[in-house]
């Protein structure tokens, strides 16, 4: 078996699969809407041009976001490439994030695949890390979300039980303000 060192730190790739439309599952993560039924608690999409878009508009290539989570924590970036039904890429924080949308059997699968994490301590751990528990959590909510209508955030202690501090044993014992560190 070979050592940690030849584990590639850069980068990671989940799936999940959904029992739903790859259209509705597309809108899930390209809508304002969408995003704060399963992730972000609001989401706000900006054109080139400066215009808001609506909370049922799908985000366009070069649109700028500015996202607040649940518990005291905010960032902003940029989507790269939208291809309906199909793709998403964007920027979060020093990182690149694609999703690939697919047709499986009954359902879809969607494809994460985060890339620029950094390759050295201390920041690989929290952009590597904590960066894929947070997004097992947030597909996994998606399928609680569109399968049960039920969203496993904890809306009443989102300090306590925040999202970018998923799978650390504290909270406060991270900065879990920003997505890299200094």
């Amino acid at each position: 078996m070979g050592g940690t060192d030849n584990y590639d730190w850069t980068e990671f790739e989940l799936s999940m699969y959904y029992q739903r439309s790859r259209s509705e599952v597309f809108r899930s993560w390209a809508t304002s809407r969408g995003l704060e039924s399963f992730f972000i608690a609001r989401a706000e999409h900006t054109s080139p041009d400066g215009e808001v878009r609506d909370p049922d508009e799908i985000v366009q290539a070069g649109d700028d976001y500015r996202w607040s989570y649940l518990h005291d924590f905010q960032h902003s970036g940029r989507y790269m490439a939208v291809e309906p039904d199909e793709r998403l890429t964007f920027t979060f924080g020093p990182m690149t994030v694609d999703i690939g949308f697919r047709d499986v059997q009954a359902g879809t699968e969607v494809h994460l695949h985060q890339t620029n994490c950094a390759p050295i301590d201390p920041d690989r751990v929290w952009q590597h890390l904590n960066c894929r528990g947070c997004w097992i959590y947030f597909m996994t909510n998606l399928r609680a979300v569109l399968h049960s209508g039920i969203d496993l955030r904890d809306y009443e202690n989102p300090d306590l039980n925040d999202s970018v501090s998923v799978g650390w044993n504290r909270p406060d014992r991270y900065d879990a303000r920003e997505i890299s560190r200094p």
